[in-house]
């Protein structure tokens, strides 16, 4: 390596261009870097310093065998970095970079590039903050970096942008960052803070702008709760710059071609909801996880049924097409609670419906729970007499019945045909192997962290 900025940088994501991926190669180019952006494992990869932008656990798993026979320094960043303990565990990799990514890459690449230095990599290393990497078998873990600017350069945009689909959309645009919320099951305030940080929206259009310049079209807004932009409480809704900010980008896409995945269900007005359906493509997407107010309480979610139904009756009376999350099989979810999301789920006849068994994400309150319970308890390893030939689990069980539900009480039935019911039924499985295969995971790593 040397002291010039022809050094080569790659950043790599492995299913779809993601936002963190761009965000990164964009900064790295614009202070001089020699950059590339890649997609999946494919072909060759010529660089001395390679970032891996990941965002699932299950990736260290997915695609270790892959990342090993990468070349040069390797680097990984992305959610999964809130645990970089299971990270050097699981991948063949150099270093970790902690939560936000920013300064800390522009840092490594700075000093991985010093030419004539006699310090070892380690020592190098240790003077980047935001890092954490191996020092024989121990973990060493540099100080806290410094928050980002919310003001950046224009992301990487890769030239065949137009052809991703990611949930609808070809990319999730990050227009602010920080919840006050105290989801036990999300990573947003672990990762990013509970204070929310909002960009200005002259970088934000200007961004879009360039996004639609290199073909993209369908553009999604994202930054954890759509509606906390330009906020500084919870629940506290700037309805004004929110408002602003959907009229905004909506004059460059067209309402058809945004839109804006997930808003609490606490923080809307019919302000908001007008505006949503003036200058989006008319859906709105609730968090509403639970029919059970003990479970939503468990799951410090900060809402109640009642609130959720109210939420629903405003955006319908607006003409909003709604759709609406929910998670099955979380720590202490009884049989009662389950049965009341079974019908909560049929009373809201929603015009979709998304249906996930809880995940344990590390860094979350819901990870640490799930590391304290015991098989005996746990709703992933307990098995369903009802579905005993299909080898379901309770929570797999619930998952899939609740799937099932969610084709006939939705806004317009789909009829139940032998492949979509097996589709589920493939569905749940592989959601239940996912999950499994992560809390076997974070588990192993509890145990070496105990015994070390």
């Amino acid at each position: 390596m040397n002291n010039t900025k022809n050094i080569k940088v790659a950043v790599l994501s492995p299913e779809f261009y993601n936002y963190g991926a761009m965000l990164i190669a964009g900064i790295l180019k614009d202070a001089g870097y020699n950059v590339t952006l890649k997609k999946g494992f494919n072909g060759d990869i010529n660089a001395d310093i390679v970032f891996l932008s990941l965002h699932s656990t299950i990736h260290l798993l997915k695609y270790r065998e892959a990342i090993q026979n990468i070349r040069g320094f390797k680097v990984v960043g992305g959610p999964v970095s809130k645990a970089p303990e299971l990270v050097l565990k699981y991948l063949p990799v150099d270093a970790v970079v902690i939560g936000e990514a920013e300064n800390t890459v522009l840092k490594v690449v700075e000093t991985l590039s010093l030419n004539g230095s006699t310090e070892s990599i380690h020592e190098k290393l240790q003077r980047v903050n935001g890092l954490a990497f191996l020092k024989g078998d121990r973990v060493v873990k540099t100080g806290p970096a410094e928050k980002p600017s919310m003001e950046r350069p224009l992301p990487f945009i890769p030239a065949e942008i137009s052809h991703e689909n990611i949930r609808g959309a070809n990319v999730y645009i990050e227009t602010h960052r920080g919840c006050p919320g105290s989801c036990g099951f999300c990573q947003v305030p672990c990762f990013f803070g509970r204070d929310v940080r909002s960009r200005s929206i002259e970088d934000i259009l200007t961004e879009v702008k360039a996004f639609l310049k290199r073909g993209a079209k369908r553009i999604a807004v994202s930054g954890g709760t759509g509606s906390l932009y330009g906020s500084r409480k919870f629940r506290n809704v700037d309805e004004e710059s929110f408002i602003h900010l959907l009229k905004g980008i909506s004059e460059l896409t067209g309402p058809r071609n945004l839109t804006i995945p997930d808003i609490r269900v606490d923080m809307i007005s019919d302000d908001v909801l007008e505006a949503v359906k003036l200058y989006t493509n008319g859906w709105i997407y609730f968090g509403i996880e639970s029919g059970s107010d003990r479970m939503l309480r468990h799951m410090k979610k900060g809402i109640t049924v009642d609130r959720v139904i109210e939420a629903v009756e405003s955006a319908r009376k607006q003409g909003i097409k709604i759709a609406g999350s929910f998670i099955v099989g979380y720590p202490g979810e009884g049989e009662e609670d389950f049965n009341a999301t079974m019908e909560l789920a049929d009373e809201l006849m929603l015009d979709d419906y998304f249906v996930s068994i809880a995940e344990p994400i590390p860094g979350t309150l819901l990870g640490k729970e799930v590391l304290e319970t015991g098989e005996e308890d746990d709703l992933l390893i307990q098995k369903d007499p009802e579905y005993s030939v299909k080898g379901l689990s309770v929570a797999e069980a619930r998952a899939f019945n609740l799937m099932l539900e969610s084709y006939v009480s939705r806004s317009v039935p789909i009829p139940m045909s032998g492949k979509l019911f097996n589709a589920l039924l493939d569905e749940v499985k592989s959601q239940g192997k996912h999950i499994k295969t992560v809390t076997q995971m974070m588990k192993c790593l509890k145990n070496d962290t105990k015994n070390s």
